[in-house]
């Protein structure tokens, strides 16, 4: 069967109204006004008009998006408060899916959530925000510090610490680690975490864990100030959500 010919105005058009309508991305909608348009996605639409000029400039420009669910999920593992509202997230049969904090926060509200619940809510929606900025961010002219892969197996093992009292996040500092470099870090302040750094940037540590073996090989990435040289730092500048 041979597809009508369309407009790339007349696919955005009717995009734009699907997006109001269900509350999903642009990019999203134009995928899904292609399809049923029959062809893979938007930029196969493109394609097949024959302007080859214009997926090139919506590759480039195309905002990455993940929704807060989905961002929620990657952290279902963490041994953290993060972890905790991730995980009850995923028992949650009426969990929403919304595109705005407000909606989320009048949903803690209905379900009657205790106040560190909310809180946790706000923090990891600025951390979601923060990730999505990060992925957006237009590429640096200056040259991308390359992760390096492991040679050797990491022979540090978990700590547990004691006695040691957490320090506030506005009176931490930050320590300078490059990439290779071996660092601690901790979730809630008990036990310190062998991690290898393999990315620096402006505001975040990216590293590798070195265990739990089962773990290993997996990547994270922290604010400056909560990844430390020592097992005893890295609990007193622990993760603060």
């Amino acid at each position: 069967m041979k597809q009508q010919k369309h407009t790339p105005a007349f696919v955005k058009r009717k995009a734009k109204n699907l997006k109001k309508e269900s509350g999903i991305s642009h990019m999203k909608a134009l995928n899904t006004i292609s399809i049923e348009l029959g062809y893979h996605n938007w930029k196969h639409f493109l394609q097949s008009i024959g302007q080859q000029s214009i997926p090139n400039l919506e590759v480039t420009s195309e905002v990455y998006h993940l929704s807060f669910t989905d961002w929620l999920k990657k952290h279902k593992n963490r041994d953290s408060p993060l972890g905790d509202l991730a995980s009850d997230m995923l028992t949650d049969n009426t969990w929403p899916l919304y595109e705005a904090l407000d909606k989320y926060l009048d949903y803690m509200s209905f379900r009657n959530a205790p106040r560190v619940v909310v809180e946790t809510v706000k923090r990891a929606w600025k951390s979601y925000k923060a990730y999505l900025h990060r992925k957006n961010s237009p590429k640096s002219s200056l040259p991308r510090i390359v992760k390096q892969k492991p040679k050797n197996h990491d022979l540090r093992k978990i700590t547990y610490v004691s006695n040691v009292t957490p320090l506030h996040s506005s009176k931490r500092t930050v320590e300078k680690f490059a990439v290779g470099d071996k660092a601690w870090i901790s979730w809630e302040g008990r036990k310190a975490i062998p991690v290898t750094i393999i990315e620096v940037d402006g505001r975040y540590y990216s590293f590798r864990v070195e265990r739990p073996l089962k773990r290993a090989g997996k990547e994270h990435y922290l604010r400056l100030d909560e990844v430390r040289s020592t097992p005893e730092l890295a609990c007193i500048n622990y993760v603060t959500w």
